[in-house]
């Protein structure tokens, strides 16, 4: 799989779930200015709370194929690994889909990401194991220090003046 950092913005993102998996997956993405919709009948009090503020969409209910027939990506996280098959495979190809049950019934796994200023690192370990994911992450994080991003903060500024 080739690593891209790609830009979400007023894209549409469909999250099929509304419990743990579902809100680290949105949480992800919340962030990039994407149009989030989660379709769930039940979710997390965060994701409820989230709908509540216009963050995000919840629908309240069982996922459709006509809820993510438009969606630029897709998320299946719900706790029915079926269920996430289903939408995984009836997808278009243009579309990209994440299966949190079962990664290679898609085609996007979602990293670990480490954010400091302008400063992006994302880490996959293709979905083999989330454990080491997330221990690879921290020792990154650690690595990147601040004078390092504040530099390159300076430099992503001087860039946007040319």
């Amino acid at each position: 799989m080739l690593p891209l950092h790609i830009s979400l913005q007023k894209k549409k993102v469909v999250i099929a779930g509304g419990g743990n998996i579902a809100l680290r997956r949105l949480k992800s993405v919340l962030s990039e200015g994407a149009d989030i919709t989660i379709v769930s009948p039940v979710a997390e009090p965060e994701i409820r709370q989230m709908a509540d503020n216009r963050q995000i969409k919840w629908l309240s209910r069982k996922i459709e194929k006509e809820d993510y027939l438009d969606a630029f990506l897709i998320i299946a996280a719900t706790d029915d690994a079926a269920v996430n098959k289903e939408i995984a495979q009836s997808a278009s190809s243009s579309q990209l889909v994440n299966c949190a049950s079962n990664a290679e019934l898609g085609n996007v796994y979602m990293p670990k990401i480490v954010k400091r200023g302008h400063v992006t690192v994302s880490v996959s370990t293709s979905g083999a194991s989330p454990k080491h994911t997330k221990e690879l992450a921290e020792k990154v994080d650690k690595l990147i220090e601040g004078d390092f991003v504040a530099e390159v903060d300076r430099l992503y500024q001087v860039r946007r003046k040319k």
